[in-house]
């Protein structure tokens, strides 16, 4: 159920894609790209590693200590967000010719950290409570109300990008009311701050932080490098393909909605490898059958769907899909990893991780072409995945 109701919210998006990539601009296209890749991008960071307590946590604390913990860990993200504000000021003129900056976004984008930080927090706490049927109820919720309003904002105010982020921020703000509403009601929202649990997830956070920027450069800076040295009407290109390549990262995250508290209870149980690699073949044969689908599905859509400038660049799909379904194995590897909260293999992998990203998006815009620039997607992902492997073997995941 958790698998099929991301599935269909995704497919809504999808759906509603060939609307925005043939009414707005490709430029539009490229400047929504690096609005939601700021979110990716700094989500991770302002929320410090909390969204990681918040899953890992419940189940290895009682009701009271996690409630300290959950309340304790929202100021982190909201504080963080507000500290950004002037950060994004101050540097609001290099943003804006390296990556064509928009003046909305020195609001836009806090207010998004925010609110896309509850709804992930909102997603992980019922999916852990096996609330099924709310969790497809505040999913399917999110993606409507923001499409809506997205096609109903663009046909009758503004017809740029600005409708399709100001729709984000909407939708936002009702998941946001009713994830409080949630955690009162369950008693996971406790007045009492607890100093100490504050700085424990500080320092966690610094760890899990390190990670999640590790993942955003691995999956998403690509098309920061694209903007900066090819143009925001490539990046618009680049993006449309990066997003059906992605459909593979979002299956994956579909199914680890369900698989991730399965594993995490397992591994409570000290359950390694053996005692779970059934768990991970089914994956591995769930994720090439998914590619399968989707290079079928992603050749109608330029073909017969999106505006005829798009398909001279189908190519860029296939490359990027293969680094897709690379890291989705990768990803469940990284769950044990993640599990054990071990603050210096996180620092390790997240250091060696992001050098790896940056050197060879770098060398392929500055050297040589977007072709090497989607290539190198799939490099990077093997030395990563091996990276991930090597960790596992060290804490002794196949032991």
């Amino acid at each position: 159920m958790y698998t099929l109701t991301g599935s269909l919210c995704k497919t809504i998006s999808f759906a509603a894609l060939p609307f925005f990539v043939n009414v707005l601009s490709e430029g539009d296209i490229g400047i929504l790209n690096i609005f939601s890749n700021c979110i990716v991008f700094l989500t991770p960071i302002i929320s410090m590693g909390v969204l990681y307590t918040i899953s890992i946590d419940y189940f290895k604390l009682h009701k009271a200590e996690y409630a300290r913990v959950f309340s304790t860990g929202l100021l982190i993200p909201v504080m963080l967000s507000i500290l950004l504000i002037p950060v994004l000021f101050l540097l609001r003129a290099p943003l804006e010719k390296a990556f064509n900056f928009q003046p909305a976004f020195l609001w836009l984008i806090p207010m998004g950290l925010v609110l896309n930080f509850c709804f992930e927090a909102f997603i992980i706490l019922i999916r852990n409570q096996n609330k099924v049927k709310l969790f497809a109820i505040v999913s399917l919720m999110k993606v409507v109300i923001e499409i809506s309003l997205s096609v109903l904002f663009i046909l009758w105010l503004w017809h740029s990008w600005y409708s399709r982020a100001l729709s984000f921020i909407i939708a936002g703000l009702v998941m946001g009311g009713m994830f409080i509403f949630h955690i009162r009601k369950q008693g996971f929202l406790v007045p009492l701050i607890d100093k100490q649990v504050l700085r424990n997830e500080l320092f966690f956070g610094l760890s899990g932080m390190a990670l999640q920027t590790a993942i955003f450069f691995i999956n998403t800076s690509d098309k920061f490098f694209v903007m900066s040295f090819f143009g925001k009407n490539q990046a618009g290109y680049y993006a449309v393909a990066s997003t059906f390549a992605t459909i593979q990262q979002i299956v994956c995250m579909s199914l680890m909605q369900y698989l991730q508290p399965l594993l995490f209870s397992r591994f409570a149980d000290e359950k390694k490898w053996k005692d779970v690699k059934e768990v991970f073949y089914k994956y591995l044969l769930a994720m090439v059958a998914n590619l399968l689908a989707v290079t079928i599905f992603t050749m109608i859509v330029y073909t017969y769907v999106l505006k005829p400038a798009y398909k001279p660049y189908l190519h860029y799909f296939y490359i990027l899909s293969i680094g897709s379904l690379i890291w989705s194995i990768t990803w469940i590897f990284l769950q044990y990893i993640l599990f054990q909260k071990n603050k210096r293999i996180l620092f390790t992998l997240a250091a060696i991780s992001i050098t790896i990203a940056v050197a060879i998006n770098y060398v392929g815009s500055a050297m040589f072409t977007m072709n090497w620039l989607a290539g190198g997607q799939i490099a990077t992902n093997i030395l990563v995945m091996a990276i991930i492997l090597f960790f596992n073997k060290k804490l002794g995941f196949f032991a």
